[in-house]
């Protein structure tokens, strides 16, 4: 094979000064930080701080500085008024966009999440780290341990392989359908394998959804006027099902959305009904019981941010989504309609998640569209200032992956392409024989202890005081233990379903990881006799 010289990328000062801001709100997310942890709010500092220096080292006319100044106000007044800083931080990702590329962006997020997403997975199910786990009892099956997978919850560990799904097929080309096919049945069984960790029915939904979505427009890319007059309309469709729905369905209707969106139309309506519609959004009072929450991303914006805020995200969205039908922007539109149905069951889209990444596009729409029309503006906004003129400054950054390492594990994977069935029959079986040889040597567990911070809300299921002995014994006999500590003994006892799930998924997990090591080994192996 050919020698290749040291790969390197001459980028702006201030294409770097984003890249870093961008590393650090969304590598905190990646790693499982949330709010109130005192290192996401250092990072959440430190993001705020590397955003100003992006404004300051990148030119920008008079109007772009007024239209800034503008947003960020809106931001802010509903930061002040609700205590949400969400929004106020998509608009920094939205407005540090300018003179950035969006793949190199997508690139970047997709290194990192996929990075955290493996590793916090891998240290969650060996138990190297705490899980924040969650009992919840399912229809149709009992009660059950839902894992968060290193994330602050079940449901977010879900979401999140959603936004990392996105990352990789707005970023593959597929050369044929068929390649992006595969890709996609791949992704439905990762999909269905966190599944069966979390339970997460909104994160299985909701990719299933992109998955679809993103075939289907990529088949259809020459779309009949129909078809792009409903993609047009699902976004103010589904604002208003969000939040008059709750208001207008009555009776049976009201019923059946309500037990379709689990619960979520009457939480909605407690919120509607009890909350006050304000400019620029308000605290809200303790709700019920902890089950009340604000789930609808849509309903969030308008009640707890402000309809000031609500109107202006709606207006830049309908010209956004008007724009991408006008250039027929698959990848895009994609991503927008996902997000439009998932906003409808989670509040992710504009509260502190940093995972709505419409917000790159919508940056960069924003002012490409603000210099498309800069002919029409007077002269004083058309002016220029650049606060710090070594932004403009170009700099050369080597990768910090060897070309020979990057070398051979594009040799890996070409090997596993080129040999699609071979390797599919080769995973297939390790994995059942991974499967049925752990079954064997392994005994089912029969009970499953949980403390009280994970059995919550179900605080009248069957409990014992338990003492560290008592743990020690459980443990030998093969039981799982989840959560214990002598500060608080009182641990729930779930028999029968909850440790037999546990079971099945480790079960699987073996069978997985007996396949993919295999094929891991064969592939590389190949590849340097190819070498």
């Amino acid at each position: 094979m050919e020698k290749v010289n040291p790969s390197t990328n001459s980028i702006k000062i201030y294409e770097l000064i984003y890249y870093i801001y961008f590393l650090i709100l969304f590598g905190a997310r990646a790693v499982g930080l949330y709010d109130g942890q005192t290192l996401y709010n250092i990072c959440l500092v430190l993001g705020v701080i590397a955003f100003g220096f992006k404004l300051l080292t990148t030119r920008h006319s008079v109007a772009e500085y007024l239209t800034a100044f503008s947003l960020l106000s809106v931001g802010a007044l509903s930061y002040i008024c609700s205590g949400e800083k969400g929004l106020l931080l998509y608009f920094t990702m939205m407005l540090g966009m300018k003179g950035i590329n969006e793949k190199k962006v997508f690139r970047l997020g997709l290194y990192v999440l996929g990075a955290a997403y493996f590793i916090l997975y891998i240290l969650s199910i060996t138990g190297i780290i705490t899980e924040l786990n969650h009992i919840n009892r399912r229809s149709g099956y009992g009660y059950l341990l839902r894992h968060s997978l290193g994330y602050p919850y079940p449901n977010t560990a879900h979401t999140t392989l959603l936004i990392l799904m996105i990352l990789f097929f707005y970023l593959y080309e597929a050369s044929d359908l068929k390649k992006l096919l595969r890709a996609s049945v791949i992704a439905m069984l990762i999909n269905l394998y966190v599944y069966l960790y979390t339970v997460s029915l909104t994160g299985l939904i909701s990719i299933t959804i992109y998955l679809l979505v993103n075939l289907y427009l990529q088949i259809r890319k020459n779309r009949t006027k129909a078809e792009n007059v409903i993609i047009s309309i699902l976004f103010p469709v589904v604002v208003i099902f969000s939040i008059a729905g709750p208001l207008l369905a009555t009776g049976s209707l009201f019923t059946f959305l309500n037990k379709l969106l689990h619960k979520r139309y009457e939480y909605a309506l407690y919120f509607l009904t009890n909350e006050k519609v304000t400019l620029f959004g308000s605290y809200f009072q303790k709700p019920p019981t902890n089950w009340y929450m604000l789930d609808n991303s849509f309903l969030y914006l308008f009640l707890q941010l402000g309809i000031i805020p609500f109107a202006v995200i709606t207006l830049i969205c309908l010209m956004w989504i008007k724009n991408l039908v006008a250039q027929n922007k698959t990848g895009e539109l994609s991503i927008m309609i996902t997000f439009c149905f998932i906003g409808m069951s989670d509040p992710f889209l504009f509260n502190l998640s940093y995972k709505n990444l419409t917000f790159i596009f919508l940056g960069k729409w924003l002012f490409d569209s603000l210099e498309k029309h800069a002919h029409a503006y007077p002269e004083i906004l058309k002016k220029e200032f650049l606060l710090l003129p070594f932004g403009e400054k170009d700099i050369t950054i080597k990768s910090i992956v060897p070309e020979k390492l990057r070398d051979f594990y594009r040799s890996s994977l070409y090997e596993i392409a080129s040999h699609t069935l071979r390797y599919t029959l080769i995973f297939a079986t390790v994995c059942m024989l991974g499967s049925v040889a752990y079954e064997k040597i392994t005994t089912e567990p029969q009970v499953l202890y949980v403390n009280t911070k994970i059995a919550d809300p179900y605080f009248d299921h069957k409990n014992i005081q338990m003492t560290t002995a008592d743990i020690e014994t459980a443990l030998v006999a093969g039981d799982l233990v989840e959560g214990y500590s002598p500060e608080d003994p009182t641990m729930y006892v779930f028999k029968k379903k909850a440790p037999h799930m546990e079971y099945i998924r480790s079960i699987v997990s073996c069978g997985l990881w007996a396949g993919m090591i295999s094929i891991l080994l064969i592939s590389i192996i190949r590849a340097v006799r190819k070498r």
